[in-house]
């Protein structure tokens, strides 16, 4: 990865890219809650598919390191102010860190690291905001309620969190984010062509 400095236009337009992710991430989800809650708990996987265009947009723009992590930060923050459950914050914070440990091993960007580092971003994005559900149960019923949730839907969205299906959704989560970021590089090729991430050829 590129190890210069973020400057203040990278950082704009880090914040810029991750508010449109942000948007796009709580538009599938109160179009797949709406739908109910067997699709609602696909809703990470399926906002990883479409967020890995604009994840890989970002990468291509501003090649450095710590943009995975400020982007997590701010989505973690925004999903904080809106209510969510602490453990999605927290997954988003960590899996951009942990992406941009990732995609700067060995010091180089490449498509590659970029694709398996979203691809694990995903997937700890995914277990963060299904695996409460169940593992903290009380807690997250809690916090259902207090959201207006009704209790109907609350006992489904346990059901469909066992612990087969969860592994389940997380495998899925990080096939989506796979194929996402494949999809975003594939529809950018030009622009990391430009920042010289892969070959004109």
């Amino acid at each position: 990865m590129n190890n210069q400095k973020l400057t203040a236009k990278d950082v704009i337009l880090t914040g810029a890219l991750t508010a449109l992710m942000f948007i796009i991430s709580m538009v599938i989800s109160m179009v797949m809650s709406m739908l109910g809650y067997v699709t609602n708990v696909f809703y990470p996987p399926v906002v990883a598919l479409v967020n890995g265009i604009v994840m890989m947009l970002l990468l291509a723009k501003v090649p450095k390191r710590g943009v995975m992590t400020i982007s997590g930060v701010i989505q973690g923050l925004l999903f904080l102010l809106m209510g969510a459950f602490w453990c999605l914050p927290v997954s988003l914070i960590v899996g951009g860190i942990v992406g941009d440990l990732l995609i700067a091993n060995g010091g180089k960007i490449t498509t590659k690291t970029m694709t398996l580092a979203y691809a694990i971003f995903s997937a700890i994005f995914t277990f963060g905001a299904i695996a409460p559900i169940n593992l903290l149960q009380e807690s997250y019923i809690a916090t259902c309620v207090k959201n207006g949730i009704a209790q109907d839907y609350i006992d489904g969205l346990i059901r469909m969190t066992s612990a087969p299906m969860l592994i389940v959704i997380v495998v899925v989560g990080f096939v989506c984010g796979f194929l996402g970021a494949l999809l975003g590089q594939k529809m950018l090729n030009k622009h990391f062509v430009k920042a010289g991430l892969v070959s004109a050829r």
